[in-house]
């Protein structure tokens, strides 16, 4: 839905060039997004963050070394600025990093670009490399998976739903904007998508009354769209050119680190090399644990992972790439 909010848009704007879009609806995603993320972690999510704080945090080292040579590349071989080529190969959500790039003055069209082609490769393309590296190196893997029982999903599921009361989202709606608010008047980068996060994140804990259904999470997609949109123009249909050999660079980052990083984690951590690979593949963690399952593994610290290091893009790395550009920028 974000693809296509993008694209209608675009068209719009290039054949009436009369495509406009409130400031404010900006804030609006920012908040339904952040809220929508802070719904899926549950209870065992933080409970299990103890066990797999080890392999998070190498695979966060891992994702942020990629991303700054990355970064680096593309902003000296294109004519991109340095924030704007952060995002561009940051390994965050697809609606999330686009819209925090926007709130951060990046070129939000071409990071949307860059994060449709890490999206499409990271679904598409990459657990097909892991089947094949899990064939050569761990073949007892693949003819004996493990017997991990499934990811309970049922709290997870309530926040897909679209049959939710609204006496349940209506009070997560309404923290989730006070605290995007005070996020957005504080000036601190992702600041609107951070403390709306956190804040359901908390009220979840406390109450245990949160809901966001997916409609919600449909219709952040579809005003984050239109606000990309709104951004192109002519000269940056002319420009995507130029991410042709960045977006290649950044697929073949991505293979040496899920299958060499892959590699280092499952046998440091011992963990099944198949999953040590998908913790290290840059979708989301709904689409991996389906990836997951579709290859026999059920693992709950897959998941885990994933939302985690979902998390640690949306609130971290923003800080660390402005703190690069007041640096280097």
């Amino acid at each position: 839905m974000l693809v296509g909010a993008i694209v209608s848009v675009v068209l719009l704007n290039l054949i009436t060039d009369q495509a406009y879009i409130y400031p404010q609806a900006r804030v609006l995603a920012q908040v339904l997004t952040g809220a929508y993320i802070g719904c899926m972690v549950t209870k065992e999510d933080l409970e299990r963050m103890p066990k797999v704080i080890a392999p998070y945090l190498t695979v966060m080292a891992s994702f942020l070394a990629l991303n700054f040579f990355v970064g680096a590349f593309i902003c000296r071989v294109t004519d991109l600025d340095l924030m704007t080529s952060l995002f561009c190969a940051a390994p965050g959500g697809m609606t999330d990093i686009p819209l925090i790039a926007l709130d951060m003055g990046a070129d939000a069209s071409m990071v949307a670009v860059m994060q449709f082609v890490r999206m499409v490769f990271g679904m598409g393309c990459l657990p097909l490399v892991i089947v094949f590296t899990g064939r050569i190196l761990a073949p007892e893997a693949m003819s004996s998976p493990k017997g991990q029982k499934p990811h309970p999903h049922g709290k997870r599921k309530e926040c897909a739903s679209g049959y939710i009361s609204l006496k349940k989202f209506l009070p997560t709606f309404l923290v989730a904007l006070c605290t995007g608010v005070i996020g957005k008047r504080t000036g601190i980068p992702a600041g609107t998508l951070t403390f709306s996060l956190v804040s359901v994140i908390v009220m979840k804990l406390c109450c245990d009354t949160q809901a966001m259904p997916m409609w919600v999470r449909r219709f952040a997609q579809v005003v984050s769209g239109c606000c990309i949109g709104v951004g192109i123009t002519r000269e940056h249909i002319f420009q995507l050119r130029q991410l042709i050999l960045p977006a290649i660079v950044l697929c073949l980052g991505y293979i040496l680190l899920c299958v060499g990083m892959g590699y280092i984690i499952a046998r440091i951590f011992h963990m099944d090399l198949r999953e040590a690979m998908l913790c290290l593949s840059p979708a989301g963690a709904s689409e991996m644990a389906l990836i997951a399952a579709d290859l026999g593994i059920y693992s709950t610290n897959l998941v885990v992972l994933q939302i985690c290091r979902l998390l640690g893009v949306v609130v971290i790395f923003p800080h660390i790439f402005a703190a690069l550009v007041r640096l280097f920028g």
